[in-house]
């Protein structure tokens, strides 16, 4: 299986986001190239890097996501020893096609929708909407309290418990659908919430005419109840913007 920093693997039961892919995988690409992006694999950000050996940057194309994410199904079931002999019996790998998809991250919005040199940056009016429009922003809510990740944990603390009672009644084969059922359950939370407020183009128009709007919701992967909201200033940008366009001009002027 090789050395991950996350994740575990019992039997034939993988919540490891291995890359390159476990060598027994039934899959045919790792958890990355599963999910690559037709449409806007081509819309990248430079990201800086800050090391030892000096400040360094690359282009970070989009955002691999395990729907059903791999601290939460790690914590619950593969390391769960009520459950092992079930998951023994079960295989499943987290990086299956149907659990992972690309998203992007702030940083793709703000270089779709603003003219970025190494100078500093502008909003651009006339920007149409991007090829990734409608999904929510990998690194907008995912950890927060009680947001997506907190989600995710709390069905797959139901989940552990139901086939913790079932005992000796449910087979491999149901945990499997039980997994399968709640990918195709978040990703259509995801689909709905990056539709929020007409979706993500619609919203950040809204934004620029109206700080005070509900313009930040399709941008979010939490539920509407506990979204990070942001300010949006028509012509100044908000201090979360402003950083983003300083880190990626500063990655042009080292690249």
């Amino acid at each position: 299986m090789g050395d991950h920093e996350r994740g575990e693997r019992k039997h034939n039961f993988c919540s490891v986001p291995a890359k390159p892919k476990c060598g027994d995988c039934p899959g045919s690409k790792d958890y990355i190239e599963v999910c690559k992006p037709p449409d806007w694999f081509g819309h990248t950000f430079l990201r800086m890097v800050k090391a030892k050996k000096g400040a360094f940057s690359f282009e970070k194309k989009y955002e691999a996501h395990h729907i059903v994410c791999v601290a939460p199904v790690t914590s619950q079931l593969t390391s769960n020893s009520a459950i092992e002999g079930v998951i023994a019996q079960t295989r499943w790998c987290i990086n299956n096609g149907g659990n992972m998809i690309a998203m992007p991250l702030w940083g793709h919005t703000v270089k779709w929708y603003c003219e970025i040199t190494a100078s500093g940056g502008v909003i651009n009016d006339g920007a149409t909407e991007p090829p990734f429009a409608n999904i929510p922003q990998h690194d907008w809510d995912h950890n927060i309290k009680e947001g997506y990740t907190w989600e995710v944990l709390e069905d797959c603390k139901k989940l552990a418990k139901q086939v913790e009672q079932a005992g000796h009644k449910i087979k491999g084969e149901n945990l499997q659908a039980a997994l399968d059922r709640l990918s195709t359950k978040f990703k259509g939370l995801l689909d709905t919430r990056g539709g929020r407020s007409g979706g993500t183009h619609e919203a950040w128009r809204k934004g620029q005419d109206d700080p005070e709007s509900d313009w930040c919701h399709p941008f979010s992967m939490a539920s509407t109840a506990r979204i990070s909201r942001k300010g949006f200033p028509v012509r100044n940008f908000d201090e979360n913007v402003a950083k983003w366009v300083q880190r990626i001009a500063e990655a042009i002027a080292i690249g």
